[in-house]
């Protein structure tokens, strides 16, 4: 019997232990929670965003933007999540796109006073994704004789490559109606979640600005 291929019981457990680790370290999304996280092209870094595709839904009632635009600026921060940006401006519709809804024109106005806060909470290395929502948020909405208050969180994902923030809705990230008046019986009435999604195109001076994070 040729012994020469046989090995400890012992070597064997570990070198199956020491595979397992391997596969294990590379199935693994890289830096999954970051708490470094650093943006460019520098920090603090101004950035603009384009959006033509903002939906407000509450109620099967679609309230559609066909341009939206927000300015802000970005941040090297830490922790987890980590606050790595401010939207310090927020418009939807304009003159001559306003934005519309079945039961007539709709005149959302943002209150960014104080500014709404970008919170990173996982990135993808590879893909450049960071995955994080928005918090602060507030507007004031009017659609003919209905008038109503939006405050709260959206889910966001930025892709580094493209600059496109985009925006949804989840359990955890909700917009909440209150303050609706008489106006607005079997449109929308307080406590309503509606749901808020949209992709916004990033610039800062002819780049798209990008997030990284790092650490654990």
């Amino acid at each position: 019997m040729d012994t020469s291929r046989k090995q400890p019981l012992g070597t064997l457990a570990a070198v199956t232990a020491a595979a397992a680790a391997a596969l294990a370290l590379a199935a693994a999304p890289a830096s999954a929670a970051p708490s470094e996280w650093t943006v460019g092209p520098g920090s603090p870094t101004a950035y603009t965003a384009l959006s033509t595709d903002t939906v407000l839904s509450v109620n099967g009632f679609d309230l559609a933007c066909p341009t939206a635009d927000a300015a802000g600026k970005l941040f090297d921060a830490t922790g987890n999540p980590a606050h790595v940006g401010d939207i310090d401006e927020a418009r939807f519709g304009s003159d001559s796109q306003p934005c519309v809804s079945p039961v007539g024109p709709v005149t959302p106005v943002a209150d960014t006073d104080p500014g709404w806060r970008i919170q990173a909470v996982t990135h993808e290395a590879e893909a450049g994704v960071t995955t994080g929502f928005i918090e602060g948020i507030s507007a004031h909405i009017t659609i003919v004789t209905c008038d109503f208050d939006v405050t709260g969180e959206v889910a966001v994902s930025y892709v580094n490559a493209t600059g496109t923030l985009s925006i949804s809705n989840d359990d955890t990230r909700q917009l909440t109606v209150s303050n609706a008046t008489p106006g607005c019986i079997a449109l929308v009435e307080d406590g309503d979640h509606p749901t808020f999604t949209g992709s916004y195109v990033l610039d800062a001076d002819g780049v798209h600005p990008t997030i990284t994070g790092t650490g654990t």
